[in-house]
């Protein structure tokens, strides 16, 4: 009998023990209340509090139904909430349908090839994989039943989805997150719209980013050569093109007595290292912004974080007047690894700009842009291609600003080729390469030299 099949059938006891223990339970056959609802929510409240782990693992294991399950029972019996009108297992099996069922996106969720699943209403699914998009034949039976889901996979993050509060953005598990809406702000008849992204940044390796042809060894190389050795870079493009999932990465060579500290609206990176003891290894520390109510902000925890004496600075995603903070961060001795929303390598120094702005400021543009070039040298513009596939379309190094133009050198670009085609006419596959195309500045490679970098690899950087 395989490893699985023990464990899978060890749970299937468990789950049948429960039962028969609450079933024969003189004190559990005795409801404190007889109101569903009642039981549905209290149960809820106490697998969410106490088993979010395994709560959200029946999106993405399969045989992780019957650990949920097995603990539904456990709570129906210890908390006295079995119905004299209902048997153990009716009830264990209904709460965990409100709880846990997910209709046809089940089996899209637990399938690790997916990476997004974006819901149009009650028809129209489209799930996205590294390679391809494709419109499900599979629909909800109706919108009811597409609101119900929507919102049980809400719960998972602790939103609640009602009139009052149509709109969210819930972080369902590690590296999954979920923004949806639901009437008034989406037609009735079609039920409810999400998008669900899982993010998994611990399965990017080196080794993948070079085989999806996602960036070539030597600009990994030199992105590795800049985070450990002091230079702060920032990774720029749309929204889907990777780049928490990069920066994750790039965060994980780092060496394990460095300290880091990052700021997330939600737990995407996945940082942590320990032993085979449960010993933590690394020296991180992972906040998360609070929404209303009381809430902390980007800039809240900025502040926060600075007096945490980090030597890595991780904002996850600069989008406003926090960049301010970031970039007077980013020049006053902390290397900072952060993302932003931009269509270019120098066009992300011009966002970031706009999101200083915002703060208000005495200076002017000229010298707030040179401040965002000394606090940002290395910009990094990924997209996601036609062909499904992300790309490093361009890694820039700013040296300064000219009449509001920011000016540097372009290291490395990606030079498309070939473009295949189905029978359709559609795009497949767009073919091309990496290049290096121009060396890092005098003033770069001296900062890199004082930090330590050997004079050999600094060669293949500066000729």
């Amino acid at each position: 009998m395989s490893e699985n099949n023990r464990v899978i059938n060890l749970k299937n006891i468990m789950y049948q023990r429960n039962i028969a223990l609450a079933t024969t339970n003189e004190a559990g056959a005795v409801s404190e209340s007889d109101n569903y609802s009642e039981i549905l929510e209290k149960v809820r409240q106490i697998i969410t509090s106490n088993h979010s782990t395994e709560l959200a693992e029946v999106l993405y294991k399969q045989g992780s139904e019957n650990r949920l399950r097995n603990l539904i029972a456990k709570y129906l019996n210890s908390e006295r909430l079995v119905s004299n009108r209902q048997g153990i297992s009716e009830l264990t099996d209904r709460i965990y349908e409100d709880m846990a069922g997910f209709a046809f996106l089940k089996k899209y969720l637990e399938d690790p090839d997916v990476e997004e699943i974006n819901i149009n209403g009650f028809y129209g699914t489209w799930v996205l994989y590294n390679d391809r998009k494709i419109l499900l034949d599979e629909n909800f039976n109706s919108s009811e039943d597409c609101v119900s889901v929507i919102k049980k996979l809400s719960r998972f993050g602790g939103v609640i989805l009602d009139g009052s509060s149509p709109v969210g953005d819930s972080f369902i598990s590690k590296g999954v997150r979920m923004s949806s809406a639901i009437y008034p702000v989406v037609d009735q008849e079609r039920g409810a719209i999400a998008s669900i992204r899982k993010q998994k940044p611990a399965s990017i390796t080196r080794e993948n980013l070079i085989n999806y042809g996602t960036a070539s060894e030597e600009e990994l190389d030199f992105l590795v050569m800049c985070v450990n050795n002091g230079v702060s870079v920032a990774f720029a493009g749309s929204t889907g093109s990777g780049k928490t999932a990069d920066m994750g990465y790039l965060l994980s060579t780092i060496d394990d007595n460095t300290r880091i500290v990052t700021i997330e609206d939600t737990q995407e990176l996945q940082l942590e290292r320990f032993d085979s003891n449960s010993k933590k290894l690394n020296d991180v520390i992972q906040l998360y912004t609070k929404d209303e109510p009381n809430p902390k902000t980007m800039l809240d925890l900025l502040k926060l974080s600075l007096r945490l004496h980090p030597t890595i600075l991780v904002p996850a995603e600069m989008r406003g007047v926090e960049a301010m903070t970031v970039q007077e961060a980013g020049r006053t001795g902390h290397t900072i690894v952060s993302t932003l929303h931009a269509k270019g390598a120098k066009n992300a120094y011009d966002r970031i700009l706009t999101m200083c702005l915002e703060k208000g400021s005495t200076l002017s543009e000229e010298r707030l842009l040179e401040m965002i070039v000394e606090a940002f040298p290395i910009m990094v513009f990924k997209r996601q291609l036609k062909d499904g596939s992300r790309k490093y379309i361009e890694i820039f190094e700013a040296t300064g600003v000219d009449n509001k133009v920011v000016t540097g050198n372009l290291l490395f670009k990606f030079k498309p080729g070939k473009v295949e085609r189905d029978k359709d006419g559609r795009i497949i596959k767009i073919n091309g390469m990496h290049q290096k195309v121009g060396q890092i500045s005098k003033e770069l490679a001296e900062t890199l030299r004082i930090n330590g970098v050997d004079e050999e690899l600094l060669t293949k950087y500066t000729e």
